[in-house]
């Protein structure tokens, strides 16, 4: 594959990890994406590197536990309904996912990126100290109710029989782990292994380490494609027409229509979620805290806070819901007993690309020969993009990958 040429279509963490894994084995890489590296959901996410919640989304029970949620407008969960068909598909298949056979073998199959991935981030780390906030100090989930706190505690035992370290923790070994949390708990799971980092900088960090190898990087918009023969032969972009001789696209929640112009289906929908940047706060806790009930997500920064939360099925819509943002970090602040209102030093969401069965989409074309596809990958993009580079690598080589490609393939759907 060496000086083979490969234009991969989005910077968020999955396009630029891909070009990183694909710049180190000799090829040569451009990197296309309109708004440049982590201009989307890649920027803004909680920051977690966590094996620990490598799960789909649709788990069972997810839907009839939620359907408080669903009629809260600030709920941590909400559809937005629509009366498209590809909706109803993805609908369908969702519900059909939530059940504990392909949840768990769902779970197997993001764990095996996500633990890769870990490792190659660790690898980063020591290679550029310091340069995105690579942290390994754990993660704390806390509980108010204790039927809340036992479902925890059975997810923990389930993922324990996969070989996640975890501690179940009273509320006295709760406040004693984390002195800065002020919530009333019944208690808390806490996972000894588990990292975070700022995720804008793990992007930068992974497309700096791609150009040291050899990798360019375009600030272009693709609108068109060139076919012939069953392969793409160029693409059209804002910068104008460009040849192409291996295509990735890492797309994210804009992958849909992309494929929809190659006559793909890839029933990818854009899962909104929010975070805030907060300045320096006190008490600032010392590791990241899951609020379970709120499904809100605290992660300590070197001066400040990130409080993250929210999920919202909306496929397209980009706007802000106030309401919903000030739930969010009304949840965490209160977690933290702060009353007075910090300094937000900016208000972020992104629509998380999520595929209905709670997998991302990591394969080749059937329709194209050189086509490869890497995309939905729900809220796990940034702890499983070096995993999904490698395996988006080997299929360009012909190459047995470290991990079983089967659950990933797009004709699946």
């Amino acid at each position: 594959m060496s000086k083979t040429r490969v234009t991969v279509v989005g910077a968020g963490v999955i396009g630029t990890a891909t070009a990183l894994e694909l710049a180190r084995r000799g090829l040569d890489v451009t990197v296309l994406d309109r708004g440049g590296v982590a201009a989307g959901c890649s920027r803004g996410n909680a920051g977690w590197l966590t094996p620990c919640f490598s799960t789909p989304l649709p788990a069972p029970g997810v839907l009839t536990g939620s359907l408080k949620w669903l009629l809260d407008p600030e709920s941590p969960l909400r559809i937005a309904p629509s009366l498209q068909p590809d909706w109803f598909r993805w609908m369908a298949r969702f519900v059909a996912s939530a059940r504990p056979a392909p949840y768990q073998a769902g779970t197997e199959a993001l764990l095996a990126l996500s633990r890769y991935s870990f490792q190659a981030y660790r690898i980063l780390d020591a290679e550029a100290p310091g340069s995105f906030g690579f942290t390994q100090r754990g993660l704390l989930l806390v509980a108010q109710d204790p039927h809340v706190l036992a479902h925890a505690a059975a997810e923990a035992e389930r993922m324990g029989r996969l070989g996640i370290r975890s501690e179940s923790l009273d509320p006295s070994q709760v406040r004693s782990l984390e002195p800065a949390l002020s919530l009333p708990v019944v208690g808390g799971i806490f996972y000894p292994d588990e990292a975070h980092c700022e995720p804008l900088l793990a992007t930068q960090a992974l497309a700096r380490a791609a150009e040291s190898a050899g990798a360019h990087f375009v600030m272009a918009e693709v609108i068109g494609f060139d076919r012939a023969g069953g392969r793409i032969a160029a693409l059209h972009t804002t910068r104008g027409k460009m040849e192409v001789e291996h295509l990735v696209l890492a797309t994210g929640s804009w992958s849909k229509p992309l494929g929809r112009a190659l006559g793909l289906r890839l029933p990818v929908l854009g899962g909104k979620g929010y975070s805030v940047l907060l300045e320096d706060v006190a008490p600032r806790p010392a590791v990241p805290i899951k609020l379970y009930e709120p499904r809100v997500a605290i992660t300590p920064r070197a001066s400040g806070l990130r409080i993250a939360g929210t999920l919202e099925l909306v496929d397209g819509d980009e706007s802000v819901s106030r309401r919903r943002v000030d739930a969010v970090l009304r949840a965490g602040l209160a977690a933290l007993g702060i009353s007075a209102a910090p300094k937000i030093i900016e208000v972020w969401r992104g629509l998380r690309p999520c595929t209905p069965d709670g997998l991302p989409i990591i394969s080749k074309a059937p329709e194209f020969t050189n086509l490869v596809i890497a995309t939905g990958h729900q809220m796990c993009g940034l702890h499983t993009a070096p995993g999904t580079a490698r395996l988006v690598a080997d299929l360009l080589a012909g190459a047995t990958p470290p991990f079983d490609p089967t659950p990933f393939r797009s004709d699946r759907f």
